[in-house]
């Protein structure tokens, strides 16, 4: 009865956890063509997406993607790619930030090497300009997420 009980607790465990949620989102394709799940936000070598995002509190959440910029106060804009940089190549992140605040938020890149997730250190960004990420290797796909506004 007692294994019972722990083996129920250990999958109650792994039905809640955040690493299945992240699961989900890192088994998508390219091909999906889908860029927002839930407040994280999965991106390939050459996306460029505009994403509206609510704030609650000092999180970012209720993330849309979007075509234009009809709300310049709340739109960030992201820009992936893996392209020259000096005389190599590297992967490139860019982040604009529309707030009034420091933008921060995490995020995991997986490479063709490792072929699973790891995280990565991540600059916030300060108000109302934009942040630059390099890496000197191609990034297959890039995972942000808990994005937070900081003073």
């Amino acid at each position: 009865m007692k294994s019972e009980i722990i083996i129920l607790q250990l999958i109650l465990l792994l039905i809640v956890s955040p690493a299945v949620k992240s699961q989900v989102i890192e088994d998508v394709k390219k091909e999906e063509n889908k860029f927002i799940y839930s407040d994280e936000i999965k991106l390939f070598p050459g996306d460029q997406i505009l994403v509206e995002a609510t704030l609650n509190g000092n999180q970012l959440t209720d993330f849309k993607r979007v075509s234009t910029i009809s709300d310049s106060s709340r739109t960030i804009v992201f820009r992936f790619s893996y392209e020259k940089f000096g005389s190599d190549l590297a992967s490139q992140l860019r982040v604009d930030n529309p707030f009034r605040n420091t933008l921060e938020y995490k995020a995991k890149i997986r490479t063709e090497a490792w072929r699973m997730y790891s995280g990565t250190s991540i600059m916030p960004v300060i108000r109302k300009i934009y942040g630059i990420e390099i890496w000197p290797y191609k990034i297959e796909s890039i995972i942000l997420y808990d994005f937070t506004l900081r003073e």
